[in-house]
Order: C-alpha cells, then sequence, then structure tokens
C-alpha cells in the first residue's frame, strides 16, 4: 500500500489517533521509516503531532497536548476519578507519554468526492 493510498484509506474512515505502528504494518516498512513518513505528512500539514498523557491505572490517554510546554504540572484521570480508583490525579513527570498523529482537519483533498446527486 502506497503512503498516499493509506492517507485515503484513513481518511475515508475517519481514524482518530495514527500511530506509527499502525503505518509501520499498513505499508510494511520499518518503524523508523513509518515514523518518517509521519513526520513528513506532519511537515507537509496533513497530520498534527499529539503527545498522549497515559494513565498508569488503566493505561488510557487521559489528555492529548501539541507540546510538552502546554502540559500542566498535575492531571486528574476523569475516568478513574468517575469509577473511584486512586489515585486519580498525577504528576505529568511521572507519567508515560505516547506520540500519535492525527489527520488534520482541513485535508479535504484526501476526500472521495461525491459522484452522486443530492
Amino acid at each position: 500500500m502506497s503512503f498516499q493510498k493509506y492517507l485515503q484509506t484513513i481518511s475515508q474512515i475517519g481514524s482518530g489517533k495514527i500511530y506509527v505502528e499502525n503505518v509501520r504494518n499498513a505499508l510494511r516498512v520499518s518503524a523508523h521509516k513509518a515514523k518518517v513518513y509521519c513526520e513528513m505528512a506532519v511537515a507537509d500539514n496533513l497530520f498534527e503531532r499529539k503527545i498522549g498523557l497515559v494513565c498508569p491505572n488503566d493505561n488510557r490517554i487521559i489528555a492529548e497536548f501539541d507540546s510538552e510546554s502546554e502540559m500542566p504540572i498535575s492531571i486528574t484521570c476523569i475516568v478513574c476519578s468517575a469509577e473511584g480508583i486512586e489515585p486519580d490525579t498525577f504528576k505529568v513527570s511521572e507519567l508515560s507519554k505516547i506520540t500519535y498523529y492525527k489527520l488534520n482537519h482541513h485535508v479535504n483533498s484526501l476526500q472521495t468526492p461525491n459522484k452522486g446527486g443530492s
């Protein structure tokens, strides 16, 4: 599958988070090359790079940020808080972080045009 075809596929299915591992698997390339493709897509304004903070209780992403400088000192996991799981508030510096990508919302050129009349 070509990178262009991959972009068309994810734009059609509306995938929220794009992980390097998924790109690697879809394109059958190395992890390094998949990351390069994702970073090229960021440079071309096709993808947005995001950093997710991972809850240590259930491995969910608590919140996402565009950069580490935007992150607060501490953060509360609303799922843990709602379920009464302690601790529910964490120091950001102690949390795992994961980088992933999202398709830029303004990217319409990858969408298949509607050929039928409405």
